[in-house]
C-alpha cells in the first residue's frame, strides 16, 4: 500500500502525464486539418516547444530532388541556424534512423552519439540537441524532428518520449501528404503554364505569316524611299526600320514558345557557359556597378543539353537581373550538383542559381513571371522568362523563383535543375 506521501508526491507526475495526452490530442487534432506544408510545419514545431518545454524545436525533411535531409523549420533558431540542420543519406545519422527507426537520446546512447561524423556532432551540440525523433511513413524515414534541452534544465521522461514518440507518429503521415499535396499543385501549375505556353504559340504560329509578309513590305517600301529623302530625314525612315524589325523579333519569340525543333545536343561545360554569358554582359554590369560572385562548386560541370539554347537561359535571367539593379548591387552565380556544393553520392542533375539582391518582387508577379505578355518593363515583350521556361523543360530540367522585397532582405534566385542527360520532355524551342 502506497504511503500518502508517495500519493502527493505521484499526484504532480500524473497531472502531468493528463495534460501532456490532452495536449497531445490536441494537436493531432489540429494537424489534420491542415493541408498547407508550411503551415503544418510551423504549427508542430511551435506546439511541440511549446507541450514539451523544449528550448528549440527543429525539422528537416527530405528532398527528393538533392537527396538531402534539408532544415525546413524551427522554433528557438533563426532561419540561419535551421538550415545548418541538413544531411545527407550518407551521414552516419541518417543511416542510424533508417535501419533502427527510432529515437535517439543524446544524453543517454553516447555509444551512437560517438559513431556520428564530426560535423554532426557540432551540430547537435552547439545547439544543446536532446532527442533526435524519426519521421517515419510507409517505412521510409522521410524527415527527423530535434528537440533541444529543456528549458528548466530537466530531462525528458518516459511519459514524454512516449507521447512524442506517437505524436512523430502521427505527423509523419500529415507532412508527407502535405508534401505530396504540394507536389501535386506544383506539377498542376506546372502543366497548366505549358499547355498556355503551347496555346500561344499555336496563336501566333497562325498569324505569322499573315504579319511577316505586310511587314517585309513595309521594310523593303521605306528602304526603298529612303534614297528620295533628304539626309536629315533619314533618321525618321531608320527609326521606323528599327520598329518593324523588332515587331518581327516579337513574332520570332511567339513561334519559340511552342513551335518544334529538334534540341543539337552535345556534352557542355555550364561552368564555361556561365562565365561566356558573364563576358557578353560585362559592359552592361560595369555600366550599372554590378558586382558578380562565382561559387563553382562542382566537380563535373558538363551536361547533354543545347549549348546555344542554355546560353540564351543565362543571358535571359542574368539581363532581367542586371536591369533590375541600375543603381548597382551583386550577382551572385551558384554552381553546384549539391546546394552546399558537397558531392557525398553521386546524383543526375546540376543546379544553377543566379540571385541578385535588387527590390526583389511581390508574390502577385512570381505568380505570372512565365505567363507570355507579362512584363513589370516599359518597353519590355513579356517573353523572356517564357521562352527560358520552354527552354529549361525542353531538356526536362525545372526552373524556379524566389524573391523578397523586405527591406532589411531583398533580392531575387532564380534556381535551375538541368539533367545530366537531356530528357527531351518538350521540344517547344
Amino acid at each position: 500500500m502506497k504511503s500518502i506521501e508517495d500519493t502527493h508526491r505521484g499526484a504532480p507526475g500524473r497531472r502531468r502525464s493528463r495534460d501532456l495526452q490532452a495536449s497531445a490530442a490536441e494537436l493531432l487534432k489540429s494537424l489534420n486539418m491542415i493541408v498547407g506544408l508550411d503551415q503544418l510545419l510551423e504549427i508542430l514545431c511551435a506546439r511541440m516547444r511549446e507541450i514539451f518545454c523544449s528550448g528549440t524545436v527543429t525539422i528537416s525533411l527530405f528532398d527528393p530532388i538533392t537527396r538531402r535531409y534539408a532544415g525546413m523549420m524551427a522554433r528557438g533558431l533563426d532561419a540561419q541556424s535551421a538550415a545548418l540542420f541538413g544531411f545527407f543519406e550518407s551521414n552516419p545519422l541518417v543511416r542510424w534512423l533508417n535501419v533502427n527507426q527510432s529515437l535517439l537520446n543524446v544524453r543517454v546512447d553516447r555509444g551512437v552519439f560517438e559513431f556520428l561524423s564530426p560535423e554532426e556532432k557540432l551540430v547537435l551540440e552547439t545547439h544543446r540537441v536532446a532527442l533526435v525523433v524519426p519521421l517515419i511513413a510507409l517505412n521510409r524515414l522521410t524527415g527527423m524532428l530535434f528537440l533541444s534541452d529543456k528549458e528548466d534544465g530537466t530531462g525528458y521522461t518516459r511519459a514524454e518520449i512516449d507521447i512524442l514518440l506517437m505524436l512523430a507518429g502521427q505527423a509523419s503521415f500529415a507532412v508527407e501528404n502535405a508534401v505530396m499535396t504540394q507536389f501535386q499543385e506544383e506539377r498542376l501549375k506546372k502543366l497548366f503554364h505549358a499547355d498556355k505556353l503551347a496555346t500561344v504559340g499555336e496563336l501566333a504560329a497562325g498569324a505569322a505569316h499573315e504579319i511577316r509578309n505586310p511587314l517585309t513590305s513595309i521594310r523593303s517600301t521605306v528602304q526603298f524611299l529612303k534614297k528620295d529623302l533628304p539626309p536629315e530625314k533619314h533618321g525618321y525612315v531608320e527609326g521606323v526600320i528599327e520598329e518593324v524589325d523588332r515587331i518581327d523579333g516579337i513574332i520570332r519569340g511567339l513561334l519559340s514558345l511552342s513551335k518544334s525543333s529538334e534540341l543539337h545536343l552535345s556534352r557542355v561545360d555550364l561552368r564555361e557557359a556561365l562565365q561566356q554569358t558573364l563576358l557578353l554582359l560585362d559592359p552592361e554590369l560595369k555600366r550599372n556597378r554590378i558586382a558578380v560572385n562565382q561559387e563553382m562548386r562542382i566537380g563535373d560541370p558538363t551536361v547533354e543539353a543545347d549549348q546555344a539554347q542554355v546560353k540564351q537561359v543565362f543571358l535571359n535571367v542574368l539581363l532581367n537581373s542586371v536591369q533590375s539593379m541600375p543603381g548597382g548591387g551583386t550577382i551572385t552565380v551558384h554552381l553546384a550538383d549539391r546546394p552546399d556544393g558537397k558531392r557525398e553520392e553521386s546524383i543526375d542533375s546540376v543546379r544553377v542559381t543566379l540571385s541578385d539582391n535588387g527590390p526583389g518582387m511581390p508574390e502577385e508577379t512570381i505568380r505570372r513571371v512565365f505567363d507570355p505578355f507579362f512584363t513589370t518593363k516599359e518597353n519590355g515583350t513579356g517573353l523572356g522568362l517564357s521562352i527560358t521556361y520552354g527552354i529549361v523543360h525542353g531538356h526536362g530540367g525545372e526552373i524556379d523563383i524566389a524573391s523578397k522585397t523586405d527591406p532589411s532582405s531583398h533580392g531575387t534566385s532564380v534556381t535551375i535543375r538541368l539533367p545530366r542527360k537531356a530528357k527531351k520532355l518538350m521540344s517547344e524551342v
